[in-house]
Parts: C-alpha cells; sequence; structure tokens
C-alpha cells in the first residue's frame, strides 16, 4: 500500500467515524438517519464519496431502512453550490456530508449552525470560516482537513532537496474549484523561501 492509499484509507476512515458518531440519537428514536450529502460531480460518485457510502453501509447504515440519504449533484458547477445546500437544508437531514472545502463552506453557511455538517477539506478550516481552531473549532463542522496550504512550505523545501538546480515552481490548479485559488496563494509565497521564484 502506498502513501496516498494509506492517506486516503485513514481519511474514509475518520470521516465515517466523524458521520458515524454524531446519530446515535436517531438510532435510538428507531428512526432512520437522515443525510443530505452534497456533491461536486454528478450521480456516479467518486472514490471518495463511494468509499464513504459503502463504509456507511458496512457499519450497519443501509440505504433505505435505517439511513435515508438526499443528494444533490452540483455537476461540475461550482456557481451552483449555494443553491443546492440550501434545497438540502430544507430537506432538515440530521447531518450534511460533503468532500471539499467549496462544498462543506456551502453547508456551513446554510446550516446556519443548526445541522451538524461533516466532511473533509484541504483547505485550513480556520481560515474558511468553518472552526475558530483546530483544538477547539467550536462551530458545528467536524471532518478532517489536510492543511494542503500549510503544507506548501515543507513541499517546496522537498522539492528543493530533490531539485537542488531549479529556480522556477509552477503552480497548477482547477480554476473551478474556489478553494484551489485560496492555496495558489500561500505556495507562490512560500517558493521565494527557498530560493525559487513562481
Amino acid at each position: 500500500m502506498n502513501d496516498h492509499e494509506a492517506a486516503r484509507r485513514d481519511f474514509v476512515a475518520l470521516i465515517t467515524f466523524a458521520a458515524l458518531s454524531l446519530p446515535r440519537r436517531a438510532l435510538a428514536q428507531k428512526k432512520p438517519l437522515r443525510i443530505g450529502w452534497l456533491v461536486f460531480d454528478d450521480a456516479s460518485l467518486g472514490r471518495i464519496d463511494q468509499s464513504l457510502k459503502d463504509a456507511l453501509a458496512q457499519g450497519a447504515f443501509a440505504s433505505g431502512s435505517n439511513l435515508q440519504i438526499i443528494y444533490r449533484y452540483a455537476e461540475g458547477n461550482s456557481t451552483r453550490l449555494r443553491e443546492l445546500a440550501e434545497e438540502l437544508v430544507v430537506q432538515k437531514p440530521d447531518l450534511l456530508l460533503a468532500i471539499g472545502g467549496d462544498l462543506i463552506k456551502a453547508l456551513f453557511d446554510a446550516s446556519g449552525g443548526v445541522i451538524p455538517v461533516v466532511g473533509g477539506v484541504s483547505d485550513s478550516p480556520i481560515r474558511a470560516g468553518l472552526a475558530t481552531s483546530l483544538a477547539n473549532p467550536g462551530k458545528n463542522f467536524t471532518g478532517v482537513t489536510f492543511l494542503t496550504d500549510e503544507m506548501a512550505v515543507k513541499r517546496v523545501e522537498l522539492l528543493s532537496e530533490v531539485a537542488p538546480k531549479a529556480k522556477r515552481v509552477s503552480v497548477i490548479f482547477n480554476p473551478q474549484y474556489i478553494s484551489m485559488m485560496s492555496r495558489a496563494g500561500p505556495a507562490n509565497s512560500d517558493s521565494s523561501l527557498s530560493g525559487f521564484s513562481a
């Protein structure tokens, strides 16, 4: 198992644990757990989303009996996230779920602190306004962050070790993925610390 697969496995396990730990009230009341799930792409779930769905089933949550999942699909259109998040909130689920900072932020804002939001983000949840601190989030978001932007310095340092003659670095990101835009800045400024221009 390579590092990427191990990180993916750990990520799915942590998100699943977070999702499963919130709804015990629903099970005690014998009512189905209702999850509002915002997906960036279409109904063909990506690997992480599908892994989460499979893990819920393995955790004794069978869709249709004790689990109801209400999906909304952005079809790759980030301008629809707010509208779709609001549609999910109107359904009054027990929790809201998504993978990705832009999706989480839309759910977080739409829920107004009333419905727990579970998910994974690669941006800083503090900078995104999802938490007051990592130790004590203090808000209705729980999940995982990869702190991708904070790791930019370390990545540039590693690059300078493996390619000591390199002087210029390029940063490539998808402009439709909102969170990536905020990360391009840190990578850009951090590159100057190791003698690179970006």
